[in-house]
């Protein structure tokens, strides 16, 4: 076990755990890479795998969990598609988008909660990235959170597409 997996381990919560790899809802794939540059398709807000955690985000705190879900579900496309945890060398980008009412002033505290997880697992030297934390009138299938993240690997050949 990696220094990641155990960080990682510490950091779950009771009965939480990295959720199975979402197959794409569509004609996407789930991350592409150019170079060493790996951007990881957007992830919504789940309660479990077959469940989705809907509607408008009104408590920042409620919206971080959400936020929390979409970093598991990269975690898991990282360590399982992508060559691993160790094979991540920097965390560049993170945008995050809230499901939310006009005016929403908590979108970086909802963001926070994906951002905490990763900095949490990676340290600050990988973890910390550039970020955007953005509210939004609507997601697909009115998810509360989506993330979209592009991460950079060691060695981009261990990345396994998968087609659908």
């Amino acid at each position: 076990m990696g220094v990641v997996d155990e960080r990682l381990s510490s950091a779950l919560a009771e009965g939480e755990a990295l959720p199975p790899v979402a197959p794409p809802g569509g004609h996407y794939l789930p991350f592409s890479c150019a170079g060493n540059l790996c951007y990881l398709s957007g992830y919504i807000s789940r309660s479990t795998p077959d469940d989705l955690l809907v509607g408008k985000v009104k408590d920042a705190g409620v919206g971080a969990a959400a936020a929390r879900t979409c970093a598991l579900g990269h975690l898991a496309l990282l360590r399982d598609r992508c060559g691993g945890f160790d094979n991540v060398a920097c965390w560049h980008k993170v945008t995050v988008f809230v499901n939310a009412e006009s005016g929403y002033p908590d979108s970086p505290a909802v963001a926070n909660g994906y951002t905490d997880l990763i900095v949490t697992c990676f340290g600050s030297e990988i973890g910390q990235h550039a970020r955007s934390a953005v509210s939004v009138a609507g997601l697909p299938f009115n998810a509360m959170v989506e993330v979209e993240a592009v991460v950079e690997l060691v060695d981009p050949t261990l990345a396994k597409r998968v087609y659908g």
